[in-house]
Protein backbone atom coordinates (compact mmCIF):
# COMPACT_ATOMS: atom_id res chain seq x y z
CA UNK A 1 0.00 0.00 0.00
CA UNK A 2 1.44 3.54 -1.09
CA UNK A 3 1.98 5.77 2.32
CA UNK A 4 -0.39 8.23 2.46
CA UNK A 5 0.43 11.82 0.84
CA UNK A 6 0.73 14.88 3.60
CA UNK A 7 -1.18 17.65 3.23
CA UNK A 8 1.08 20.44 2.45
CA UNK A 9 1.86 22.66 -0.51
CA UNK A 10 1.66 21.69 -4.20
CA UNK A 11 5.88 21.22 -3.93
CA UNK A 12 5.57 18.75 -0.96
CA UNK A 13 2.35 17.03 -3.03
CA UNK A 14 4.37 17.20 -6.33
CA UNK A 15 7.92 15.76 -4.51
CA UNK A 16 6.06 13.06 -2.51
CA UNK A 17 3.99 11.65 -5.67
CA UNK A 18 8.06 11.36 -7.16
CA UNK A 19 9.43 9.54 -4.19
CA UNK A 20 6.36 6.90 -4.76
CA UNK A 21 6.60 6.85 -8.57
CA UNK A 22 9.72 6.46 -8.62
CA UNK A 23 12.40 3.09 -7.22
CA UNK A 24 14.10 4.60 -4.77
CA UNK A 25 17.71 5.12 -5.47
CA UNK A 26 21.03 4.85 -3.40
CA UNK A 27 21.58 8.94 -2.17
CA UNK A 28 24.79 8.50 -0.31
CA UNK A 29 27.96 9.69 -2.36
CA UNK A 30 30.58 8.73 0.59
CA UNK A 31 33.51 7.23 0.04
CA UNK A 32 33.38 3.99 1.77
CA UNK A 33 37.35 2.78 3.09
CA UNK A 34 38.72 0.95 5.48
CA UNK A 35 40.71 1.10 8.39
CA UNK A 36 44.05 2.75 6.76
CA UNK A 37 42.65 4.54 4.23
CA UNK A 38 42.30 1.19 1.70
CA UNK A 39 38.61 0.86 -0.01
CA UNK A 40 36.14 -1.63 1.47
CA UNK A 41 36.38 -5.17 0.39
CA UNK A 42 32.68 -6.00 0.13
CA UNK A 43 33.20 -9.96 0.95
CA UNK A 44 32.04 -12.64 -1.66
CA UNK A 45 29.01 -14.32 -0.66
CA UNK A 46 28.61 -18.42 -0.42
CA UNK A 47 26.72 -20.12 -3.04
CA UNK A 48 25.86 -23.27 -3.67
CA UNK A 49 23.41 -24.18 -6.25
CA UNK A 50 21.84 -27.80 -7.96
CA UNK A 51 18.93 -28.36 -10.10
CA UNK A 52 16.07 -31.21 -8.96
CA UNK A 53 15.56 -33.64 -11.86
CA UNK A 54 12.07 -31.73 -12.80
CA UNK A 55 13.55 -28.74 -13.16
CA UNK A 56 13.60 -26.63 -10.29
CA UNK A 57 16.85 -24.64 -9.70
CA UNK A 58 18.05 -24.13 -5.86
CA UNK A 59 20.31 -21.17 -4.71
CA UNK A 60 21.64 -21.64 -1.15
CA UNK A 61 24.08 -19.12 0.66
CA UNK A 62 25.07 -19.59 3.95
CA UNK A 63 25.21 -16.85 6.34
CA UNK A 64 25.17 -17.88 10.44
CA UNK A 65 25.17 -14.28 11.57
CA UNK A 66 22.24 -14.44 12.85
CA UNK A 67 19.75 -17.57 13.63
CA UNK A 68 17.03 -16.69 10.65
CA UNK A 69 16.48 -17.81 6.98
CA UNK A 70 15.09 -16.07 3.81
CA UNK A 71 13.75 -18.04 1.31
CA UNK A 72 12.58 -16.48 -1.95
CA UNK A 73 10.62 -18.19 -4.92
CA UNK A 74 10.43 -16.50 -8.15
CA UNK A 75 8.92 -17.72 -10.92
CA UNK A 76 9.97 -16.48 -14.13
CA UNK A 77 6.89 -15.34 -15.21
CA UNK A 78 5.51 -12.11 -15.23
CA UNK A 79 3.24 -9.44 -17.50
CA UNK A 80 5.21 -10.03 -20.04
CA UNK A 81 4.08 -13.61 -20.65
CA UNK A 82 0.55 -12.83 -20.43
CA UNK A 83 -1.92 -13.85 -23.47
CA UNK A 84 -3.61 -10.97 -25.09
CA UNK A 85 -6.98 -9.94 -23.24
CA UNK A 86 -5.55 -11.29 -19.86
CA UNK A 87 -3.29 -8.68 -18.97
CA UNK A 88 -2.90 -8.51 -15.01
CA UNK A 89 -3.22 -12.26 -14.33
CA UNK A 90 0.74 -12.68 -13.30
CA UNK A 91 -0.67 -10.06 -10.71
CA UNK A 92 -3.60 -11.76 -10.03
CA UNK A 93 -2.00 -15.16 -9.16
CA UNK A 94 0.54 -13.07 -6.88
CA UNK A 95 -2.67 -12.44 -4.57
CA UNK A 96 -4.43 -15.96 -5.35
CA UNK A 97 -1.21 -18.00 -4.24
CA UNK A 98 -1.62 -16.40 -0.82
CA UNK A 99 -5.42 -18.34 -0.76
CA UNK A 100 -5.85 -21.87 0.21
CA UNK A 101 -4.02 -25.09 -0.72
CA UNK A 102 -5.20 -29.16 -0.52
CA UNK A 103 -3.26 -28.57 2.77
CA UNK A 104 -3.56 -25.31 3.68
CA UNK A 105 -6.97 -23.43 4.34
CA UNK A 106 -7.77 -20.12 4.22
CA UNK A 107 -5.96 -17.86 5.90
CA UNK A 108 -3.62 -20.50 7.07
CA UNK A 109 -0.61 -19.72 5.13
CA UNK A 110 -0.24 -16.01 6.84
CA UNK A 111 -0.78 -17.61 10.35
CA UNK A 112 1.62 -20.77 10.01
CA UNK A 113 4.11 -17.99 9.25
CA UNK A 114 3.44 -15.15 11.99
CA UNK A 115 3.04 -17.85 14.44
CA UNK A 116 6.46 -19.13 13.34
CA UNK A 117 8.00 -15.95 14.00
CA UNK A 118 7.96 -15.07 10.38
CA UNK A 119 6.87 -12.55 8.06
CA UNK A 120 6.01 -12.88 4.27
CA UNK A 121 5.38 -10.59 0.76
CA UNK A 122 5.03 -11.02 -2.70
CA UNK A 123 5.62 -8.95 -5.85
CA UNK A 124 4.99 -9.10 -9.90
CA UNK A 125 6.89 -7.34 -12.31
CA UNK A 126 7.22 -7.88 -16.14
CA UNK A 127 9.92 -10.84 -15.83
CA UNK A 128 8.70 -12.89 -12.66
CA UNK A 129 6.36 -12.98 -9.86
CA UNK A 130 7.97 -13.40 -6.49
CA UNK A 131 7.52 -14.89 -2.92
CA UNK A 132 9.77 -13.83 -0.31
CA UNK A 133 9.41 -15.46 3.70
CA UNK A 134 11.76 -14.24 6.55
CA UNK A 135 11.78 -16.52 9.64
CA UNK A 136 13.60 -18.51 12.19
CA UNK A 137 16.10 -20.66 10.47
CA UNK A 138 14.58 -23.96 12.54
CA UNK A 139 11.62 -23.28 10.78
CA UNK A 140 12.77 -23.08 6.63
CA UNK A 141 11.23 -26.14 6.17
CA UNK A 142 8.09 -24.65 7.23
CA UNK A 143 8.19 -22.07 4.54
CA UNK A 144 9.42 -25.06 1.99
CA UNK A 145 6.69 -26.61 2.76
CA UNK A 146 4.30 -24.28 2.35
CA UNK A 147 5.83 -23.18 -1.07
CA UNK A 148 5.16 -26.31 -2.47
CA UNK A 149 2.22 -26.66 -1.61
CA UNK A 150 1.30 -23.56 -4.13
CA UNK A 151 3.05 -24.54 -6.95
CA UNK A 152 1.20 -27.99 -6.93
CA UNK A 153 -2.09 -27.88 -4.96
CA UNK A 154 -3.67 -24.38 -4.91
CA UNK A 155 -6.96 -24.49 -4.85
CA UNK A 156 -8.64 -21.77 -6.79
CA UNK A 157 -12.56 -21.78 -6.47
CA UNK A 158 -15.18 -19.30 -7.83
CA UNK A 159 -15.28 -17.17 -4.43
CA UNK A 160 -11.45 -17.06 -4.55
CA UNK A 161 -11.09 -15.67 -7.74
CA UNK A 162 -13.77 -12.73 -7.10
CA UNK A 163 -12.26 -12.03 -4.27
CA UNK A 164 -8.53 -11.40 -5.21
CA UNK A 165 -10.19 -9.72 -9.22
CA UNK A 166 -11.84 -7.12 -6.72
CA UNK A 167 -8.57 -6.60 -4.91
CA UNK A 168 -6.24 -6.67 -7.40
CA UNK A 169 -8.64 -3.71 -9.24
CA UNK A 170 -8.77 -2.04 -5.81
CA UNK A 171 -4.87 -1.91 -5.76
CA UNK A 172 -5.28 -0.18 -8.82
CA UNK A 173 -6.88 2.11 -7.95
CA UNK A 174 -5.02 3.21 -5.00
CA UNK A 175 -1.65 2.87 -6.10
CA UNK A 176 -2.65 3.99 -9.92
CA UNK A 177 -5.72 5.57 -10.85
CA UNK A 178 -6.09 7.30 -7.18
CA UNK A 179 -2.30 8.55 -7.64
CA UNK A 180 -0.98 11.95 -9.20
CA UNK A 181 1.13 10.86 -12.02
CA UNK A 182 1.01 7.17 -11.70
CA UNK A 183 -0.84 6.36 -14.60
CA UNK A 184 1.62 8.86 -16.49
CA UNK A 185 4.30 6.74 -15.64
CA UNK A 186 2.25 3.49 -16.79
CA UNK A 187 2.09 5.67 -20.22
CA UNK A 188 5.89 6.10 -20.55
CA UNK A 189 6.01 2.31 -20.62
CA UNK A 190 3.56 1.92 -23.29
CA UNK A 191 4.76 4.85 -25.74
CA UNK A 192 8.64 3.87 -25.26
CA UNK A 193 7.89 0.21 -25.57
CA UNK A 194 5.44 0.32 -28.66
CA UNK A 195 8.06 -1.48 -30.55
CA UNK A 196 8.11 -4.23 -28.44
CA UNK A 197 4.39 -5.54 -27.45
CA UNK A 198 5.51 -8.02 -24.05
CA UNK A 199 6.35 -4.70 -21.98
CA UNK A 200 3.83 -2.38 -23.36
CA UNK A 201 0.88 -3.38 -20.39
CA UNK A 202 1.70 -2.71 -16.55
CA UNK A 203 1.58 -5.89 -14.52
CA UNK A 204 -1.63 -4.25 -12.67
CA UNK A 205 -3.23 -4.65 -16.38
CA UNK A 206 -6.44 -3.32 -17.32
CA UNK A 207 -9.88 -3.07 -15.44
CA UNK A 208 -11.38 -4.53 -18.75
CA UNK A 209 -9.30 -7.50 -18.72
CA UNK A 210 -9.72 -8.35 -15.21
CA UNK A 211 -13.24 -7.76 -15.60
CA UNK A 212 -13.56 -10.33 -18.34
CA UNK A 213 -11.67 -13.23 -17.19
CA UNK A 214 -13.45 -15.98 -15.18
CA UNK A 215 -12.32 -18.44 -13.03
CA UNK A 216 -11.28 -21.17 -15.42
CA UNK A 217 -9.19 -18.54 -16.88
CA UNK A 218 -6.97 -18.11 -13.64
CA UNK A 219 -6.91 -21.92 -13.73
CA UNK A 220 -5.07 -22.31 -16.71
CA UNK A 221 -2.42 -19.66 -16.33
CA UNK A 222 -1.58 -21.37 -12.99
CA UNK A 223 -1.46 -24.86 -14.62
CA UNK A 224 0.61 -23.29 -17.74
CA UNK A 225 3.29 -21.17 -16.00
CA UNK A 226 3.83 -22.49 -12.39
CA UNK A 227 5.71 -25.42 -12.05
CA UNK A 228 9.14 -26.60 -10.27
CA UNK A 229 11.09 -25.92 -14.29
CA UNK A 230 9.76 -22.13 -14.18
CA UNK A 231 11.17 -21.23 -10.49
CA UNK A 232 13.84 -20.60 -8.91
CA UNK A 233 14.17 -20.81 -4.86
CA UNK A 234 16.48 -19.24 -3.00
CA UNK A 235 17.67 -20.07 0.81
CA UNK A 236 19.91 -17.77 2.72
CA UNK A 237 21.00 -17.46 6.38
CA UNK A 238 21.63 -20.18 9.18
CA UNK A 239 21.13 -23.61 7.08
CA UNK A 240 23.27 -25.43 5.27
CA UNK A 241 23.35 -26.41 1.58
CA UNK A 242 22.85 -30.42 2.22
CA UNK A 243 19.62 -29.87 4.71
CA UNK A 244 18.14 -27.44 2.01
CA UNK A 245 18.95 -30.36 -0.66
CA UNK A 246 16.97 -32.43 1.44
CA UNK A 247 14.33 -30.78 2.04
CA UNK A 248 13.88 -29.89 -1.54
CA UNK A 249 14.08 -33.32 -2.45
CA UNK A 250 11.08 -34.41 -0.14
CA UNK A 251 8.89 -31.57 -0.88
CA UNK A 252 9.05 -30.50 -4.87
CA UNK A 253 10.94 -33.51 -6.07
CA UNK A 254 7.76 -35.46 -7.20
CA UNK A 255 6.03 -32.64 -8.77
CA UNK A 256 5.46 -32.78 -12.38
CA UNK A 257 7.02 -30.16 -14.94
CA UNK A 258 4.64 -27.29 -15.94
CA UNK A 259 4.62 -27.39 -20.22
CA UNK A 260 7.59 -25.53 -21.50
CA UNK A 261 7.62 -21.99 -21.74
CA UNK A 262 6.55 -19.92 -24.46
CA UNK A 263 9.73 -17.65 -25.71
CA UNK A 264 9.30 -14.22 -25.64
CA UNK A 265 9.96 -12.12 -28.86
CA UNK A 266 13.64 -10.94 -29.02
CA UNK A 267 13.06 -7.15 -28.36
CA UNK A 268 14.57 -4.87 -31.42
CA UNK A 269 17.93 -3.53 -31.15
CA UNK A 270 19.19 -0.49 -28.49
CA UNK A 271 19.24 1.75 -29.17
CA UNK A 272 16.63 3.12 -31.76
CA UNK A 273 17.18 5.07 -34.36
CA UNK A 274 13.50 5.74 -35.76
CA UNK A 275 13.21 9.08 -34.01
CA UNK A 276 11.66 10.56 -30.89
CA UNK A 277 8.40 9.30 -29.46
CA UNK A 278 6.11 11.90 -27.82
CA UNK A 279 3.18 12.02 -25.53
CA UNK A 280 1.28 14.57 -22.96
CA UNK A 281 -2.05 13.90 -20.75
CA UNK A 282 -3.81 15.90 -18.04
CA UNK A 283 -3.70 14.80 -14.65
CA UNK A 284 -6.46 15.59 -12.13
CA UNK A 285 -4.71 14.48 -9.63
CA UNK A 286 -2.07 16.56 -9.95
CA UNK A 287 -1.39 20.16 -8.74
CA UNK A 288 2.37 21.02 -10.73
CA UNK A 289 2.95 19.89 -14.33
CA UNK A 290 5.76 17.05 -14.90
CA UNK A 291 8.46 15.56 -17.51
CA UNK A 292 9.29 11.95 -18.22
CA UNK A 293 12.36 11.65 -20.35
CA UNK A 294 13.08 8.26 -20.87
CA UNK A 295 15.95 6.14 -23.61
CA UNK A 296 16.09 2.58 -24.85
CA UNK A 297 18.31 0.23 -23.21
CA UNK A 298 19.20 -3.37 -23.97
CA UNK A 299 18.86 -6.67 -22.30
CA UNK A 300 19.61 -6.02 -18.65
CA UNK A 301 22.47 -8.65 -19.41
CA UNK A 302 24.35 -6.26 -21.86
CA UNK A 303 27.83 -5.38 -20.78
CA UNK A 304 26.86 -1.50 -21.40
CA UNK A 305 24.72 -1.90 -18.18
CA UNK A 306 28.08 -1.35 -16.26
CA UNK A 307 28.79 2.06 -17.43
CA UNK A 308 24.91 2.95 -17.51
CA UNK A 309 24.88 2.52 -14.31
CA UNK A 310 27.51 4.62 -12.87
CA UNK A 311 26.31 7.09 -15.53
CA UNK A 312 22.80 7.33 -13.92
CA UNK A 313 24.31 7.44 -10.70
CA UNK A 314 26.39 10.43 -12.06
CA UNK A 315 23.26 12.04 -13.27
CA UNK A 316 20.79 11.62 -11.28
CA UNK A 317 21.43 10.23 -7.66
CA UNK A 318 22.17 12.92 -4.82
CA UNK A 319 22.31 16.44 -4.12
CA UNK A 320 25.46 17.27 -6.40
CA UNK A 321 24.36 15.12 -9.38
CA UNK A 322 24.21 16.68 -12.97
CA UNK A 323 20.67 17.60 -13.41
CA UNK A 324 19.95 17.99 -10.19
CA UNK A 325 23.24 20.85 -9.85
CA UNK A 326 21.86 22.35 -13.49
CA UNK A 327 18.07 21.96 -13.29
CA UNK A 328 17.60 22.46 -9.23
CA UNK A 329 20.02 24.29 -7.99
CA UNK A 330 21.70 26.68 -10.78
CA UNK A 331 18.41 27.34 -13.17
CA UNK A 332 16.00 26.89 -10.66
CA UNK A 333 14.18 25.32 -13.01
CA UNK A 334 13.28 22.25 -11.33
CA UNK A 335 11.29 21.51 -8.31
CA UNK A 336 12.70 18.00 -8.26
CA UNK A 337 14.63 15.74 -10.42
CA UNK A 338 15.49 12.02 -10.23
CA UNK A 339 17.25 9.11 -12.50
CA UNK A 340 16.91 5.40 -12.18
CA UNK A 341 17.68 2.44 -14.68
CA UNK A 342 14.23 0.12 -15.74
CA UNK A 343 16.45 -3.00 -15.75
CA UNK A 344 14.14 -6.06 -18.02
CA UNK A 345 15.67 -8.92 -19.20
CA UNK A 346 14.55 -8.31 -22.81
CA UNK A 347 14.89 -4.32 -23.05
CA UNK A 348 14.71 -1.77 -20.53
CA UNK A 349 15.00 2.36 -20.10
CA UNK A 350 17.06 4.89 -18.25
CA UNK A 351 13.82 7.17 -16.97
CA UNK A 352 14.35 10.91 -15.85
CA UNK A 353 11.98 12.11 -13.85
CA UNK A 354 11.40 16.22 -13.70
CA UNK A 355 9.10 18.57 -11.64
CA UNK A 356 8.85 22.14 -12.80
CA UNK A 357 8.85 25.06 -10.33
CA UNK A 358 5.32 26.30 -10.15
CA UNK A 359 6.80 29.13 -13.31
CA UNK A 360 8.59 27.13 -15.21
CA UNK A 361 7.02 25.96 -18.71
CA UNK A 362 7.71 22.33 -18.99
CA UNK A 363 8.88 22.97 -22.32
CA UNK A 364 11.68 24.60 -20.63
CA UNK A 365 12.71 21.82 -18.27
CA UNK A 366 12.46 19.51 -21.04
CA UNK A 367 14.72 21.85 -23.07
CA UNK A 368 17.53 21.66 -20.14
CA UNK A 369 17.25 18.07 -19.38
CA UNK A 370 17.96 17.34 -23.37
CA UNK A 371 20.81 19.84 -23.09
CA UNK A 372 22.16 18.43 -20.45
CA UNK A 373 22.17 15.17 -21.77
CA UNK A 374 23.74 16.43 -25.08
CA UNK A 375 26.47 17.62 -22.84
CA UNK A 376 27.56 14.74 -20.85
CA UNK A 377 27.22 12.89 -24.28
CA UNK A 378 30.12 15.36 -26.05
CA UNK A 379 31.76 15.96 -23.43
CA UNK A 380 32.03 13.17 -21.24
CA UNK A 381 32.52 13.14 -17.06
CA UNK A 382 35.65 14.03 -14.93
CA UNK A 383 37.35 11.41 -13.31
CA UNK A 384 36.27 12.56 -9.58
CA UNK A 385 32.61 12.32 -10.74
CA UNK A 386 33.38 8.36 -11.82
CA UNK A 387 34.69 7.49 -8.57
CA UNK A 388 32.22 9.19 -6.47
CA UNK A 389 29.60 6.65 -8.54
CA UNK A 390 31.86 3.79 -8.00
CA UNK A 391 31.53 4.46 -4.50
CA UNK A 392 27.54 5.04 -4.64
CA UNK A 393 27.60 1.22 -6.49
CA UNK A 394 29.54 0.42 -3.46
CA UNK A 395 27.38 1.76 -0.92
CA UNK A 396 24.45 0.17 -2.29
CA UNK A 397 26.54 -3.00 -2.99
CA UNK A 398 27.43 -3.03 1.15
CA UNK A 399 23.78 -2.19 1.92
CA UNK A 400 22.21 -4.82 -0.60
CA UNK A 401 24.26 -7.93 1.47
CA UNK A 402 23.15 -6.23 5.48
CA UNK A 403 20.07 -8.81 5.30
CA UNK A 404 19.43 -12.26 4.63
CA UNK A 405 16.12 -10.85 2.51
CA UNK A 406 17.94 -8.71 0.51
CA UNK A 407 20.76 -11.20 -0.39
CA UNK A 408 18.64 -13.60 -1.73
CA UNK A 409 16.82 -11.08 -4.03
CA UNK A 410 20.10 -10.14 -5.14
CA UNK A 411 21.01 -13.68 -5.79
CA UNK A 412 17.39 -14.27 -7.36
CA UNK A 413 18.00 -11.22 -9.42
CA UNK A 414 21.16 -11.96 -10.64
CA UNK A 415 20.23 -15.67 -12.08
CA UNK A 416 16.91 -14.47 -14.04
CA UNK A 417 19.34 -11.46 -15.73
CA UNK A 418 22.20 -13.83 -16.47
CA UNK A 419 21.16 -17.28 -15.65
CA UNK A 420 23.48 -18.04 -12.87
CA UNK A 421 24.06 -15.83 -9.62
CA UNK A 422 27.69 -16.87 -9.56
CA UNK A 423 28.76 -13.70 -11.83
CA UNK A 424 27.12 -11.14 -8.85
CA UNK A 425 30.53 -11.94 -6.86
CA UNK A 426 32.87 -10.50 -9.77
CA UNK A 427 30.52 -7.58 -10.67
CA UNK A 428 31.95 -4.80 -7.94
CA UNK A 429 35.23 -5.65 -9.24
CA UNK A 430 34.05 -4.93 -12.74
CA UNK A 431 32.78 -1.54 -12.07
CA UNK A 432 36.45 -0.71 -11.11
CA UNK A 433 37.29 -1.64 -14.74
CA UNK A 434 35.31 1.08 -15.97
CA UNK A 435 36.43 4.24 -17.84
CA UNK A 436 35.69 7.76 -18.76
CA UNK A 437 35.73 6.86 -22.52
CA UNK A 438 32.97 3.92 -21.64
CA UNK A 439 30.83 6.07 -20.00
CA UNK A 440 31.05 9.02 -23.25
CA UNK A 441 30.62 6.07 -25.29
CA UNK A 442 27.42 4.91 -24.04
CA UNK A 443 25.67 8.70 -23.38
CA UNK A 444 26.53 9.14 -27.03
CA UNK A 445 25.11 5.77 -27.77
CA UNK A 446 21.81 5.86 -25.80
CA UNK A 447 21.23 9.57 -25.15
CA UNK A 448 19.89 10.68 -28.44
CA UNK A 449 16.74 12.19 -29.49
CA UNK A 450 16.06 9.08 -31.93
CA UNK A 451 16.19 6.71 -28.87
CA UNK A 452 14.00 9.43 -26.71
CA UNK A 453 10.57 8.81 -25.62
CA UNK A 454 8.88 12.10 -24.01
CA UNK A 455 5.65 12.34 -21.69
CA UNK A 456 4.74 15.36 -20.52
CA UNK A 457 1.77 15.56 -17.77
CA UNK A 458 -0.18 18.97 -17.35
CA UNK A 459 -2.45 19.57 -14.26
CA UNK A 460 -6.31 19.63 -15.38
CA UNK A 461 -9.67 17.85 -15.47
CA UNK A 462 -9.70 16.87 -19.78
CA UNK A 463 -8.81 13.89 -21.59
CA UNK A 464 -5.19 13.76 -22.65
CA UNK A 465 -3.66 13.52 -26.31
CA UNK A 466 -0.99 11.37 -27.71
CA UNK A 467 1.15 12.40 -30.82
Amino acid sequence: MSPSRPRSAPGGRVHAALAAVLVALVASASPLWAQGGERLVVPPLAIDTFTLDNGLRVIVSEDHSTPIVAVEMWYHVGSAHEPEGRTGFAHLFEHLAFEHTEGMADGEFANLITRAGGVYNGETDADRTAFHEVLPANRVNLALWSHAERMARLRIGEDDFTTQRNVVKEERRLRVDNQPYAVSRLSLDSVAFRHYEPYRHSAMGSMDDLDSAGVSDARAFYERFYGPNHAVLAVVGAVGADDVRAMAEEYFGALERAPEMPVLPPAPDAPRTDGERRHEEVDPLAQLPLVWMAHGLPAASHPDYLPITLLTQILGTGESSRLRRRLVTEEGAALDVVAEIDRRRQAGMLVIGAAPNASVDPARLEALLAEELRLIASEGVAPEELEAARNQVLTGAVTERMTVASKASLLQRYTLVHGSPFGVNRELARFDEVTVDDLRRVAATYLTAANRTVVVVRPGRAAGAAR
